[in-house]
């Protein structure tokens, strides 16, 4: 007897008038003995991305606001973790471990982030010495998908630290309804449609693109050094385009947890904590939707930038301020309200993480087939400390995350946690980093 339902039927109906069809999830019907593969043998891929808060968590003499007591399996949620309870088992702490200069300046809000996404110092602000390694993870397990990298900010302003060439970085999209028209606006495809056909406006792009490319050599030949570097920065860019409208010429694969989410509103824009949150919740659900839906694999989350803005509705400081002029109270041992706001940028994080969590798939959800490396800039942040940066990793990464561990280091390199994140991520690099940072040795005790 046939089945009513496969992987790639809809579900049709009438809206106000109009014709409707939605995408079936990916229900047991259609997977393979374990619900780890698609019965047509079709794995589910792994996603990677990053999630960057500005000024750390709270320092206290005992680390006791964020940093777990306990190490190993089965720590303890600390008052600054709490956004993070309802995810615990998903979940990986790493406290102790630091950024190191090698005799280069601690350049503020600056240097620690630099050094876990690139593996070295940086020299200067504004710049990495090395591209950030999310790049390489898109280049390892992006291909065949829309966009190699998608980059968000949900604090509205165009923060990203994402880089390729550690001078110019990526440009995030700053509002969920921009991020809406990124993924599901102009060239979006239904993976789960049936009347799939390839666009001729698309088609007529890539022969336009690809009659440019024809001419480059010729074009290099005639000019000097120095524009021979330009232009092959420009047709890099123009192959990734290419690679990219090549890609919407190919009928996308099904994806049943994908259902096309309905059209944000504007939100309201500001540097509030609930605004930022909001917002941050919003975006979270479109790029969990647009995961699911393969338009990307990788992506970069800039909740507050490394100096953030953010404050309490009705306060007349923002955090970045509270950080260095709020005394630590004598009795609690730690500042109160920088502590609060941390508190609630974590919420974000959380709020984060249980939008992944909530979107089904195959034999769990998309935060388990996805890892997700959360981190700041700094660990103290009234004196810009470089020690106990807070980081985090979240996902089960396809089953290769041994989640539910506090990691306590002694003062080893953040790169040691790069490291594992990218081998997790599925890319095939044996070490990460320079100099005092250069490290081979991933954390294995969070990797199955």
């Amino acid at each position: 007897m046939t089945a009513r339902f496969n992987r790639r039927s809809l579900m049709r109906g009438m809206l106000g008038g109009a014709a409707v069809c939605v995408g079936v999830p990916a229900l047991d019907l259609f997977l393979d003995g374990n619900g780890q593969a698609f019965a047509d043998g079709a794995k589910l891929p792994t996603r990677f991305g990053t999630y960057f808060w500005g000024l750390g968590l709270t320092h206290t003499p005992a680390g006791t606001r964020w940093v777990p007591t306990k190490t190993g399996l089965g720590f303890e949620i600390t008052p600054e973790l709490e956004p993070l309870a309802a995810v615990k088992d998903k979940v990986s702490v790493f406290s102790g471990f630091r950024a190191i200069g090698d005799g280069r300046p601690n350049i503020v809000h600056w240097s620690g982030h630099a050094s876990i996404l690139s593996g070295v110092a940086p020299a200067k602000t504004g710049s990495f010495d090395a591209p950030s390694f999310d790049t390489a993870v898109a280049d390892a397990i992006g291909s065949g998908s829309r966009f190699k990298v998608l980059d968000v900010s949900p604090s509205g302003k165009p923060v990203s630290y994402s880089t390729r060439t550690g001078k110019g970085f990526a440009t995030p999209e700053t509002t969920p309804l921009a991020l809406y028209t990124r993924i599901f606006g102009e060239g979006f495809q239904d993976p789960n449609s049936p009347d799939w056909k390839p666009d001729p406006n698309v088609m007529l792009r890539q022969s336009v693109l690809s009659a440019i490319a024809d001419q480059r050599q010729a074009l290099m030949a005639d000019v000097g050094r120095a524009d021979q570097v330009k232009l092959d920065q420009y047709f890099t860019s123009l192959r990734e385009m290419e690679n990219q409208l090549a890609i919407q010429l190919q009928k996308p694969e099904e994806c049943e947890a994908c259902v096309i989410p309905g059209k944000p509103e504007e939100p309201k824009r500001g540097a509030a904590i609930d605004v930022v949150n909001a917002s941050n919740k919003a975006m979270a659900r479109l790029l969990a939707m647009g995961l699911a839906c393969n338009q990307t694999k990788v992506f970069n989350v800039v909740h507050t930038a490394g100096a953030s803005e953010t404050y309490i509705p009705g306060d007349s400081k923002i955090y970045h301020q509270y950080s260095h002029d709020e005394p630590t109270d004598a009795k609690l041992g730690y500042q109160p309200m920088t502590s609060k706001l941390a508190g609630l940028v974590m919420q974000g994080f959380g709020d984060f993480l249980a939008e992944l969590d909530a979107i089904k798939e195959g034999d769990g959800t998309l935060l388990d087939h996805t890892l997700v490396l959360g981190f700041s800039d700094t660990g103290y942040a009234k004196i810009h400390s470089l020690e106990n940066i807070p980081m985090i990793l979240a996902g089960g990464a396809n089953g290769r995350h041994k989640a539910g561990q506090h990691i306590a280091s002694q003062g080893e390199s953040v790169t040691r946690v790069s490291l594992t994140a990218q081998q997790l991520a599925g890319l095939p690099v044996g070490e990460f980093g320079t100099g005092a940072m250069k490290t081979a040795k991933p954390i294995s005790e969070v990797m199955a």
